[in-house]
């Protein structure tokens, strides 16, 4: 299936494809529903139209790929054993029209050039832990939150199924933000939280190694004696506006020439300034 790619969509043809994709959610949100990982559905074959159940009943899950995905196995040839609703046949298109390309048609992303493991726009207590395609992730989505609270005047942000940890961390303690985590699974809490932890250790020694760094810092920001907590404010590590809260954020010289056309990044550190990787 060759699928869309939004890349070489104007602006009006990127909007229009928006419109599109949320219509088919909203009109088959029932189905979507169904994609479940932790929990089940009651009733969701009954949920189906009558002509959807008689056409699929009795399939078993490769028929259903070689008929809804159009996925046959080697040597094998679609055949529908009855005639199959408008309804859904529909629904297959639409599917076809708008699905994304599986294939990648664009560059290795500027950050990765010089290492495909280790995004040089993130320092090294966020690439921790953490897959080459989940640091794009954390970077891109992180700077754009920012940039929504900057132009909004948004002071919390909160991050629902924040799972271990990982963007509300960079959206701290890399861009300033002021983040609640909200995880309803405690393994990842715990995990989260044992992150964090690894994350305030490695900055005290990088501290304790390079306080000069922090003292450049402070004296670049015009910043003197760290800001005292609210009360009842538990104590926490410096943000990126604090003294040696700069050490976690990525300098310009750490990375390949060049950056992505459609991405700003934080403030560049003084030069040295940066984590070591």
């Amino acid at each position: 299936m060759p699928g869309v790619s939004a890349r070489g969509l104007s602006p009006e043809e990127r909007r229009q494809l928006a419109v599109n994709l949320t219509r088919v959610l909203a009109l088959y949100r029932s189905i979507l529903d169904a994609y479940i990982i932790e929990f089940f559905t009651d009733n969701l074959w009954g949920t189906l139209p009558c002509s959807w159940q008689e056409a699929l009943d009795g399939l078993n899950p490769p028929q259903l790929a070689a008929l809804l995905l159009g996925m046959p196995g080697e040597g094998e040839v679609v055949r529908y054993r009855s005639v199959w609703p408008l309804t859904l046949l529909a629904l297959k298109s639409t599917a076809y029209a708008l699905a994304f390309t599986r294939t990648p048609g664009f560059q290795t992303p500027s950050e990765f050039l010089e290492n495909p493991s280790q995004s040089s726009r993130l320092t090294a207590p966020f690439r921790k832990h953490v897959r080459p395609k989940k640091q794009h992730e954390i970077r891109r989505l992180g700077e754009l939150v920012k940039k929504l609270s900057d132009l909004t005047g948004c002071t919390q942000v909160v991050d629902v199924g924040s799972g271990q940890g990982h963007l509300s961390r960079f959206m701290s303690l890399g861009l300033g933000l002021k983040v609640k985590s909200i995880e309803g699974n405690q393994r990842l809490v715990e995990r989260a939280q044992r992150l964090d932890q690894e994350l305030l250790q490695a900055l005290e020694k990088e501290e304790k190694k390079n306080p000069q760094i922090c003292a450049a810092w402070a004296t670049a920001s015009g910043i003197g004696s760290p800001s005292a907590a609210e009360p009842g404010d538990p104590p926490g590590p410096p943000g990126p506006g604090e003294p040696c809260g700069g050490l976690l954020q990525p300098g310009t010289s750490s990375g390949p020439a060049g950056r992505d056309a459609d991405s700003a990044g934080p403030a560049a550190l003084p030069s040295g300034a940066g984590l070591p990787c």
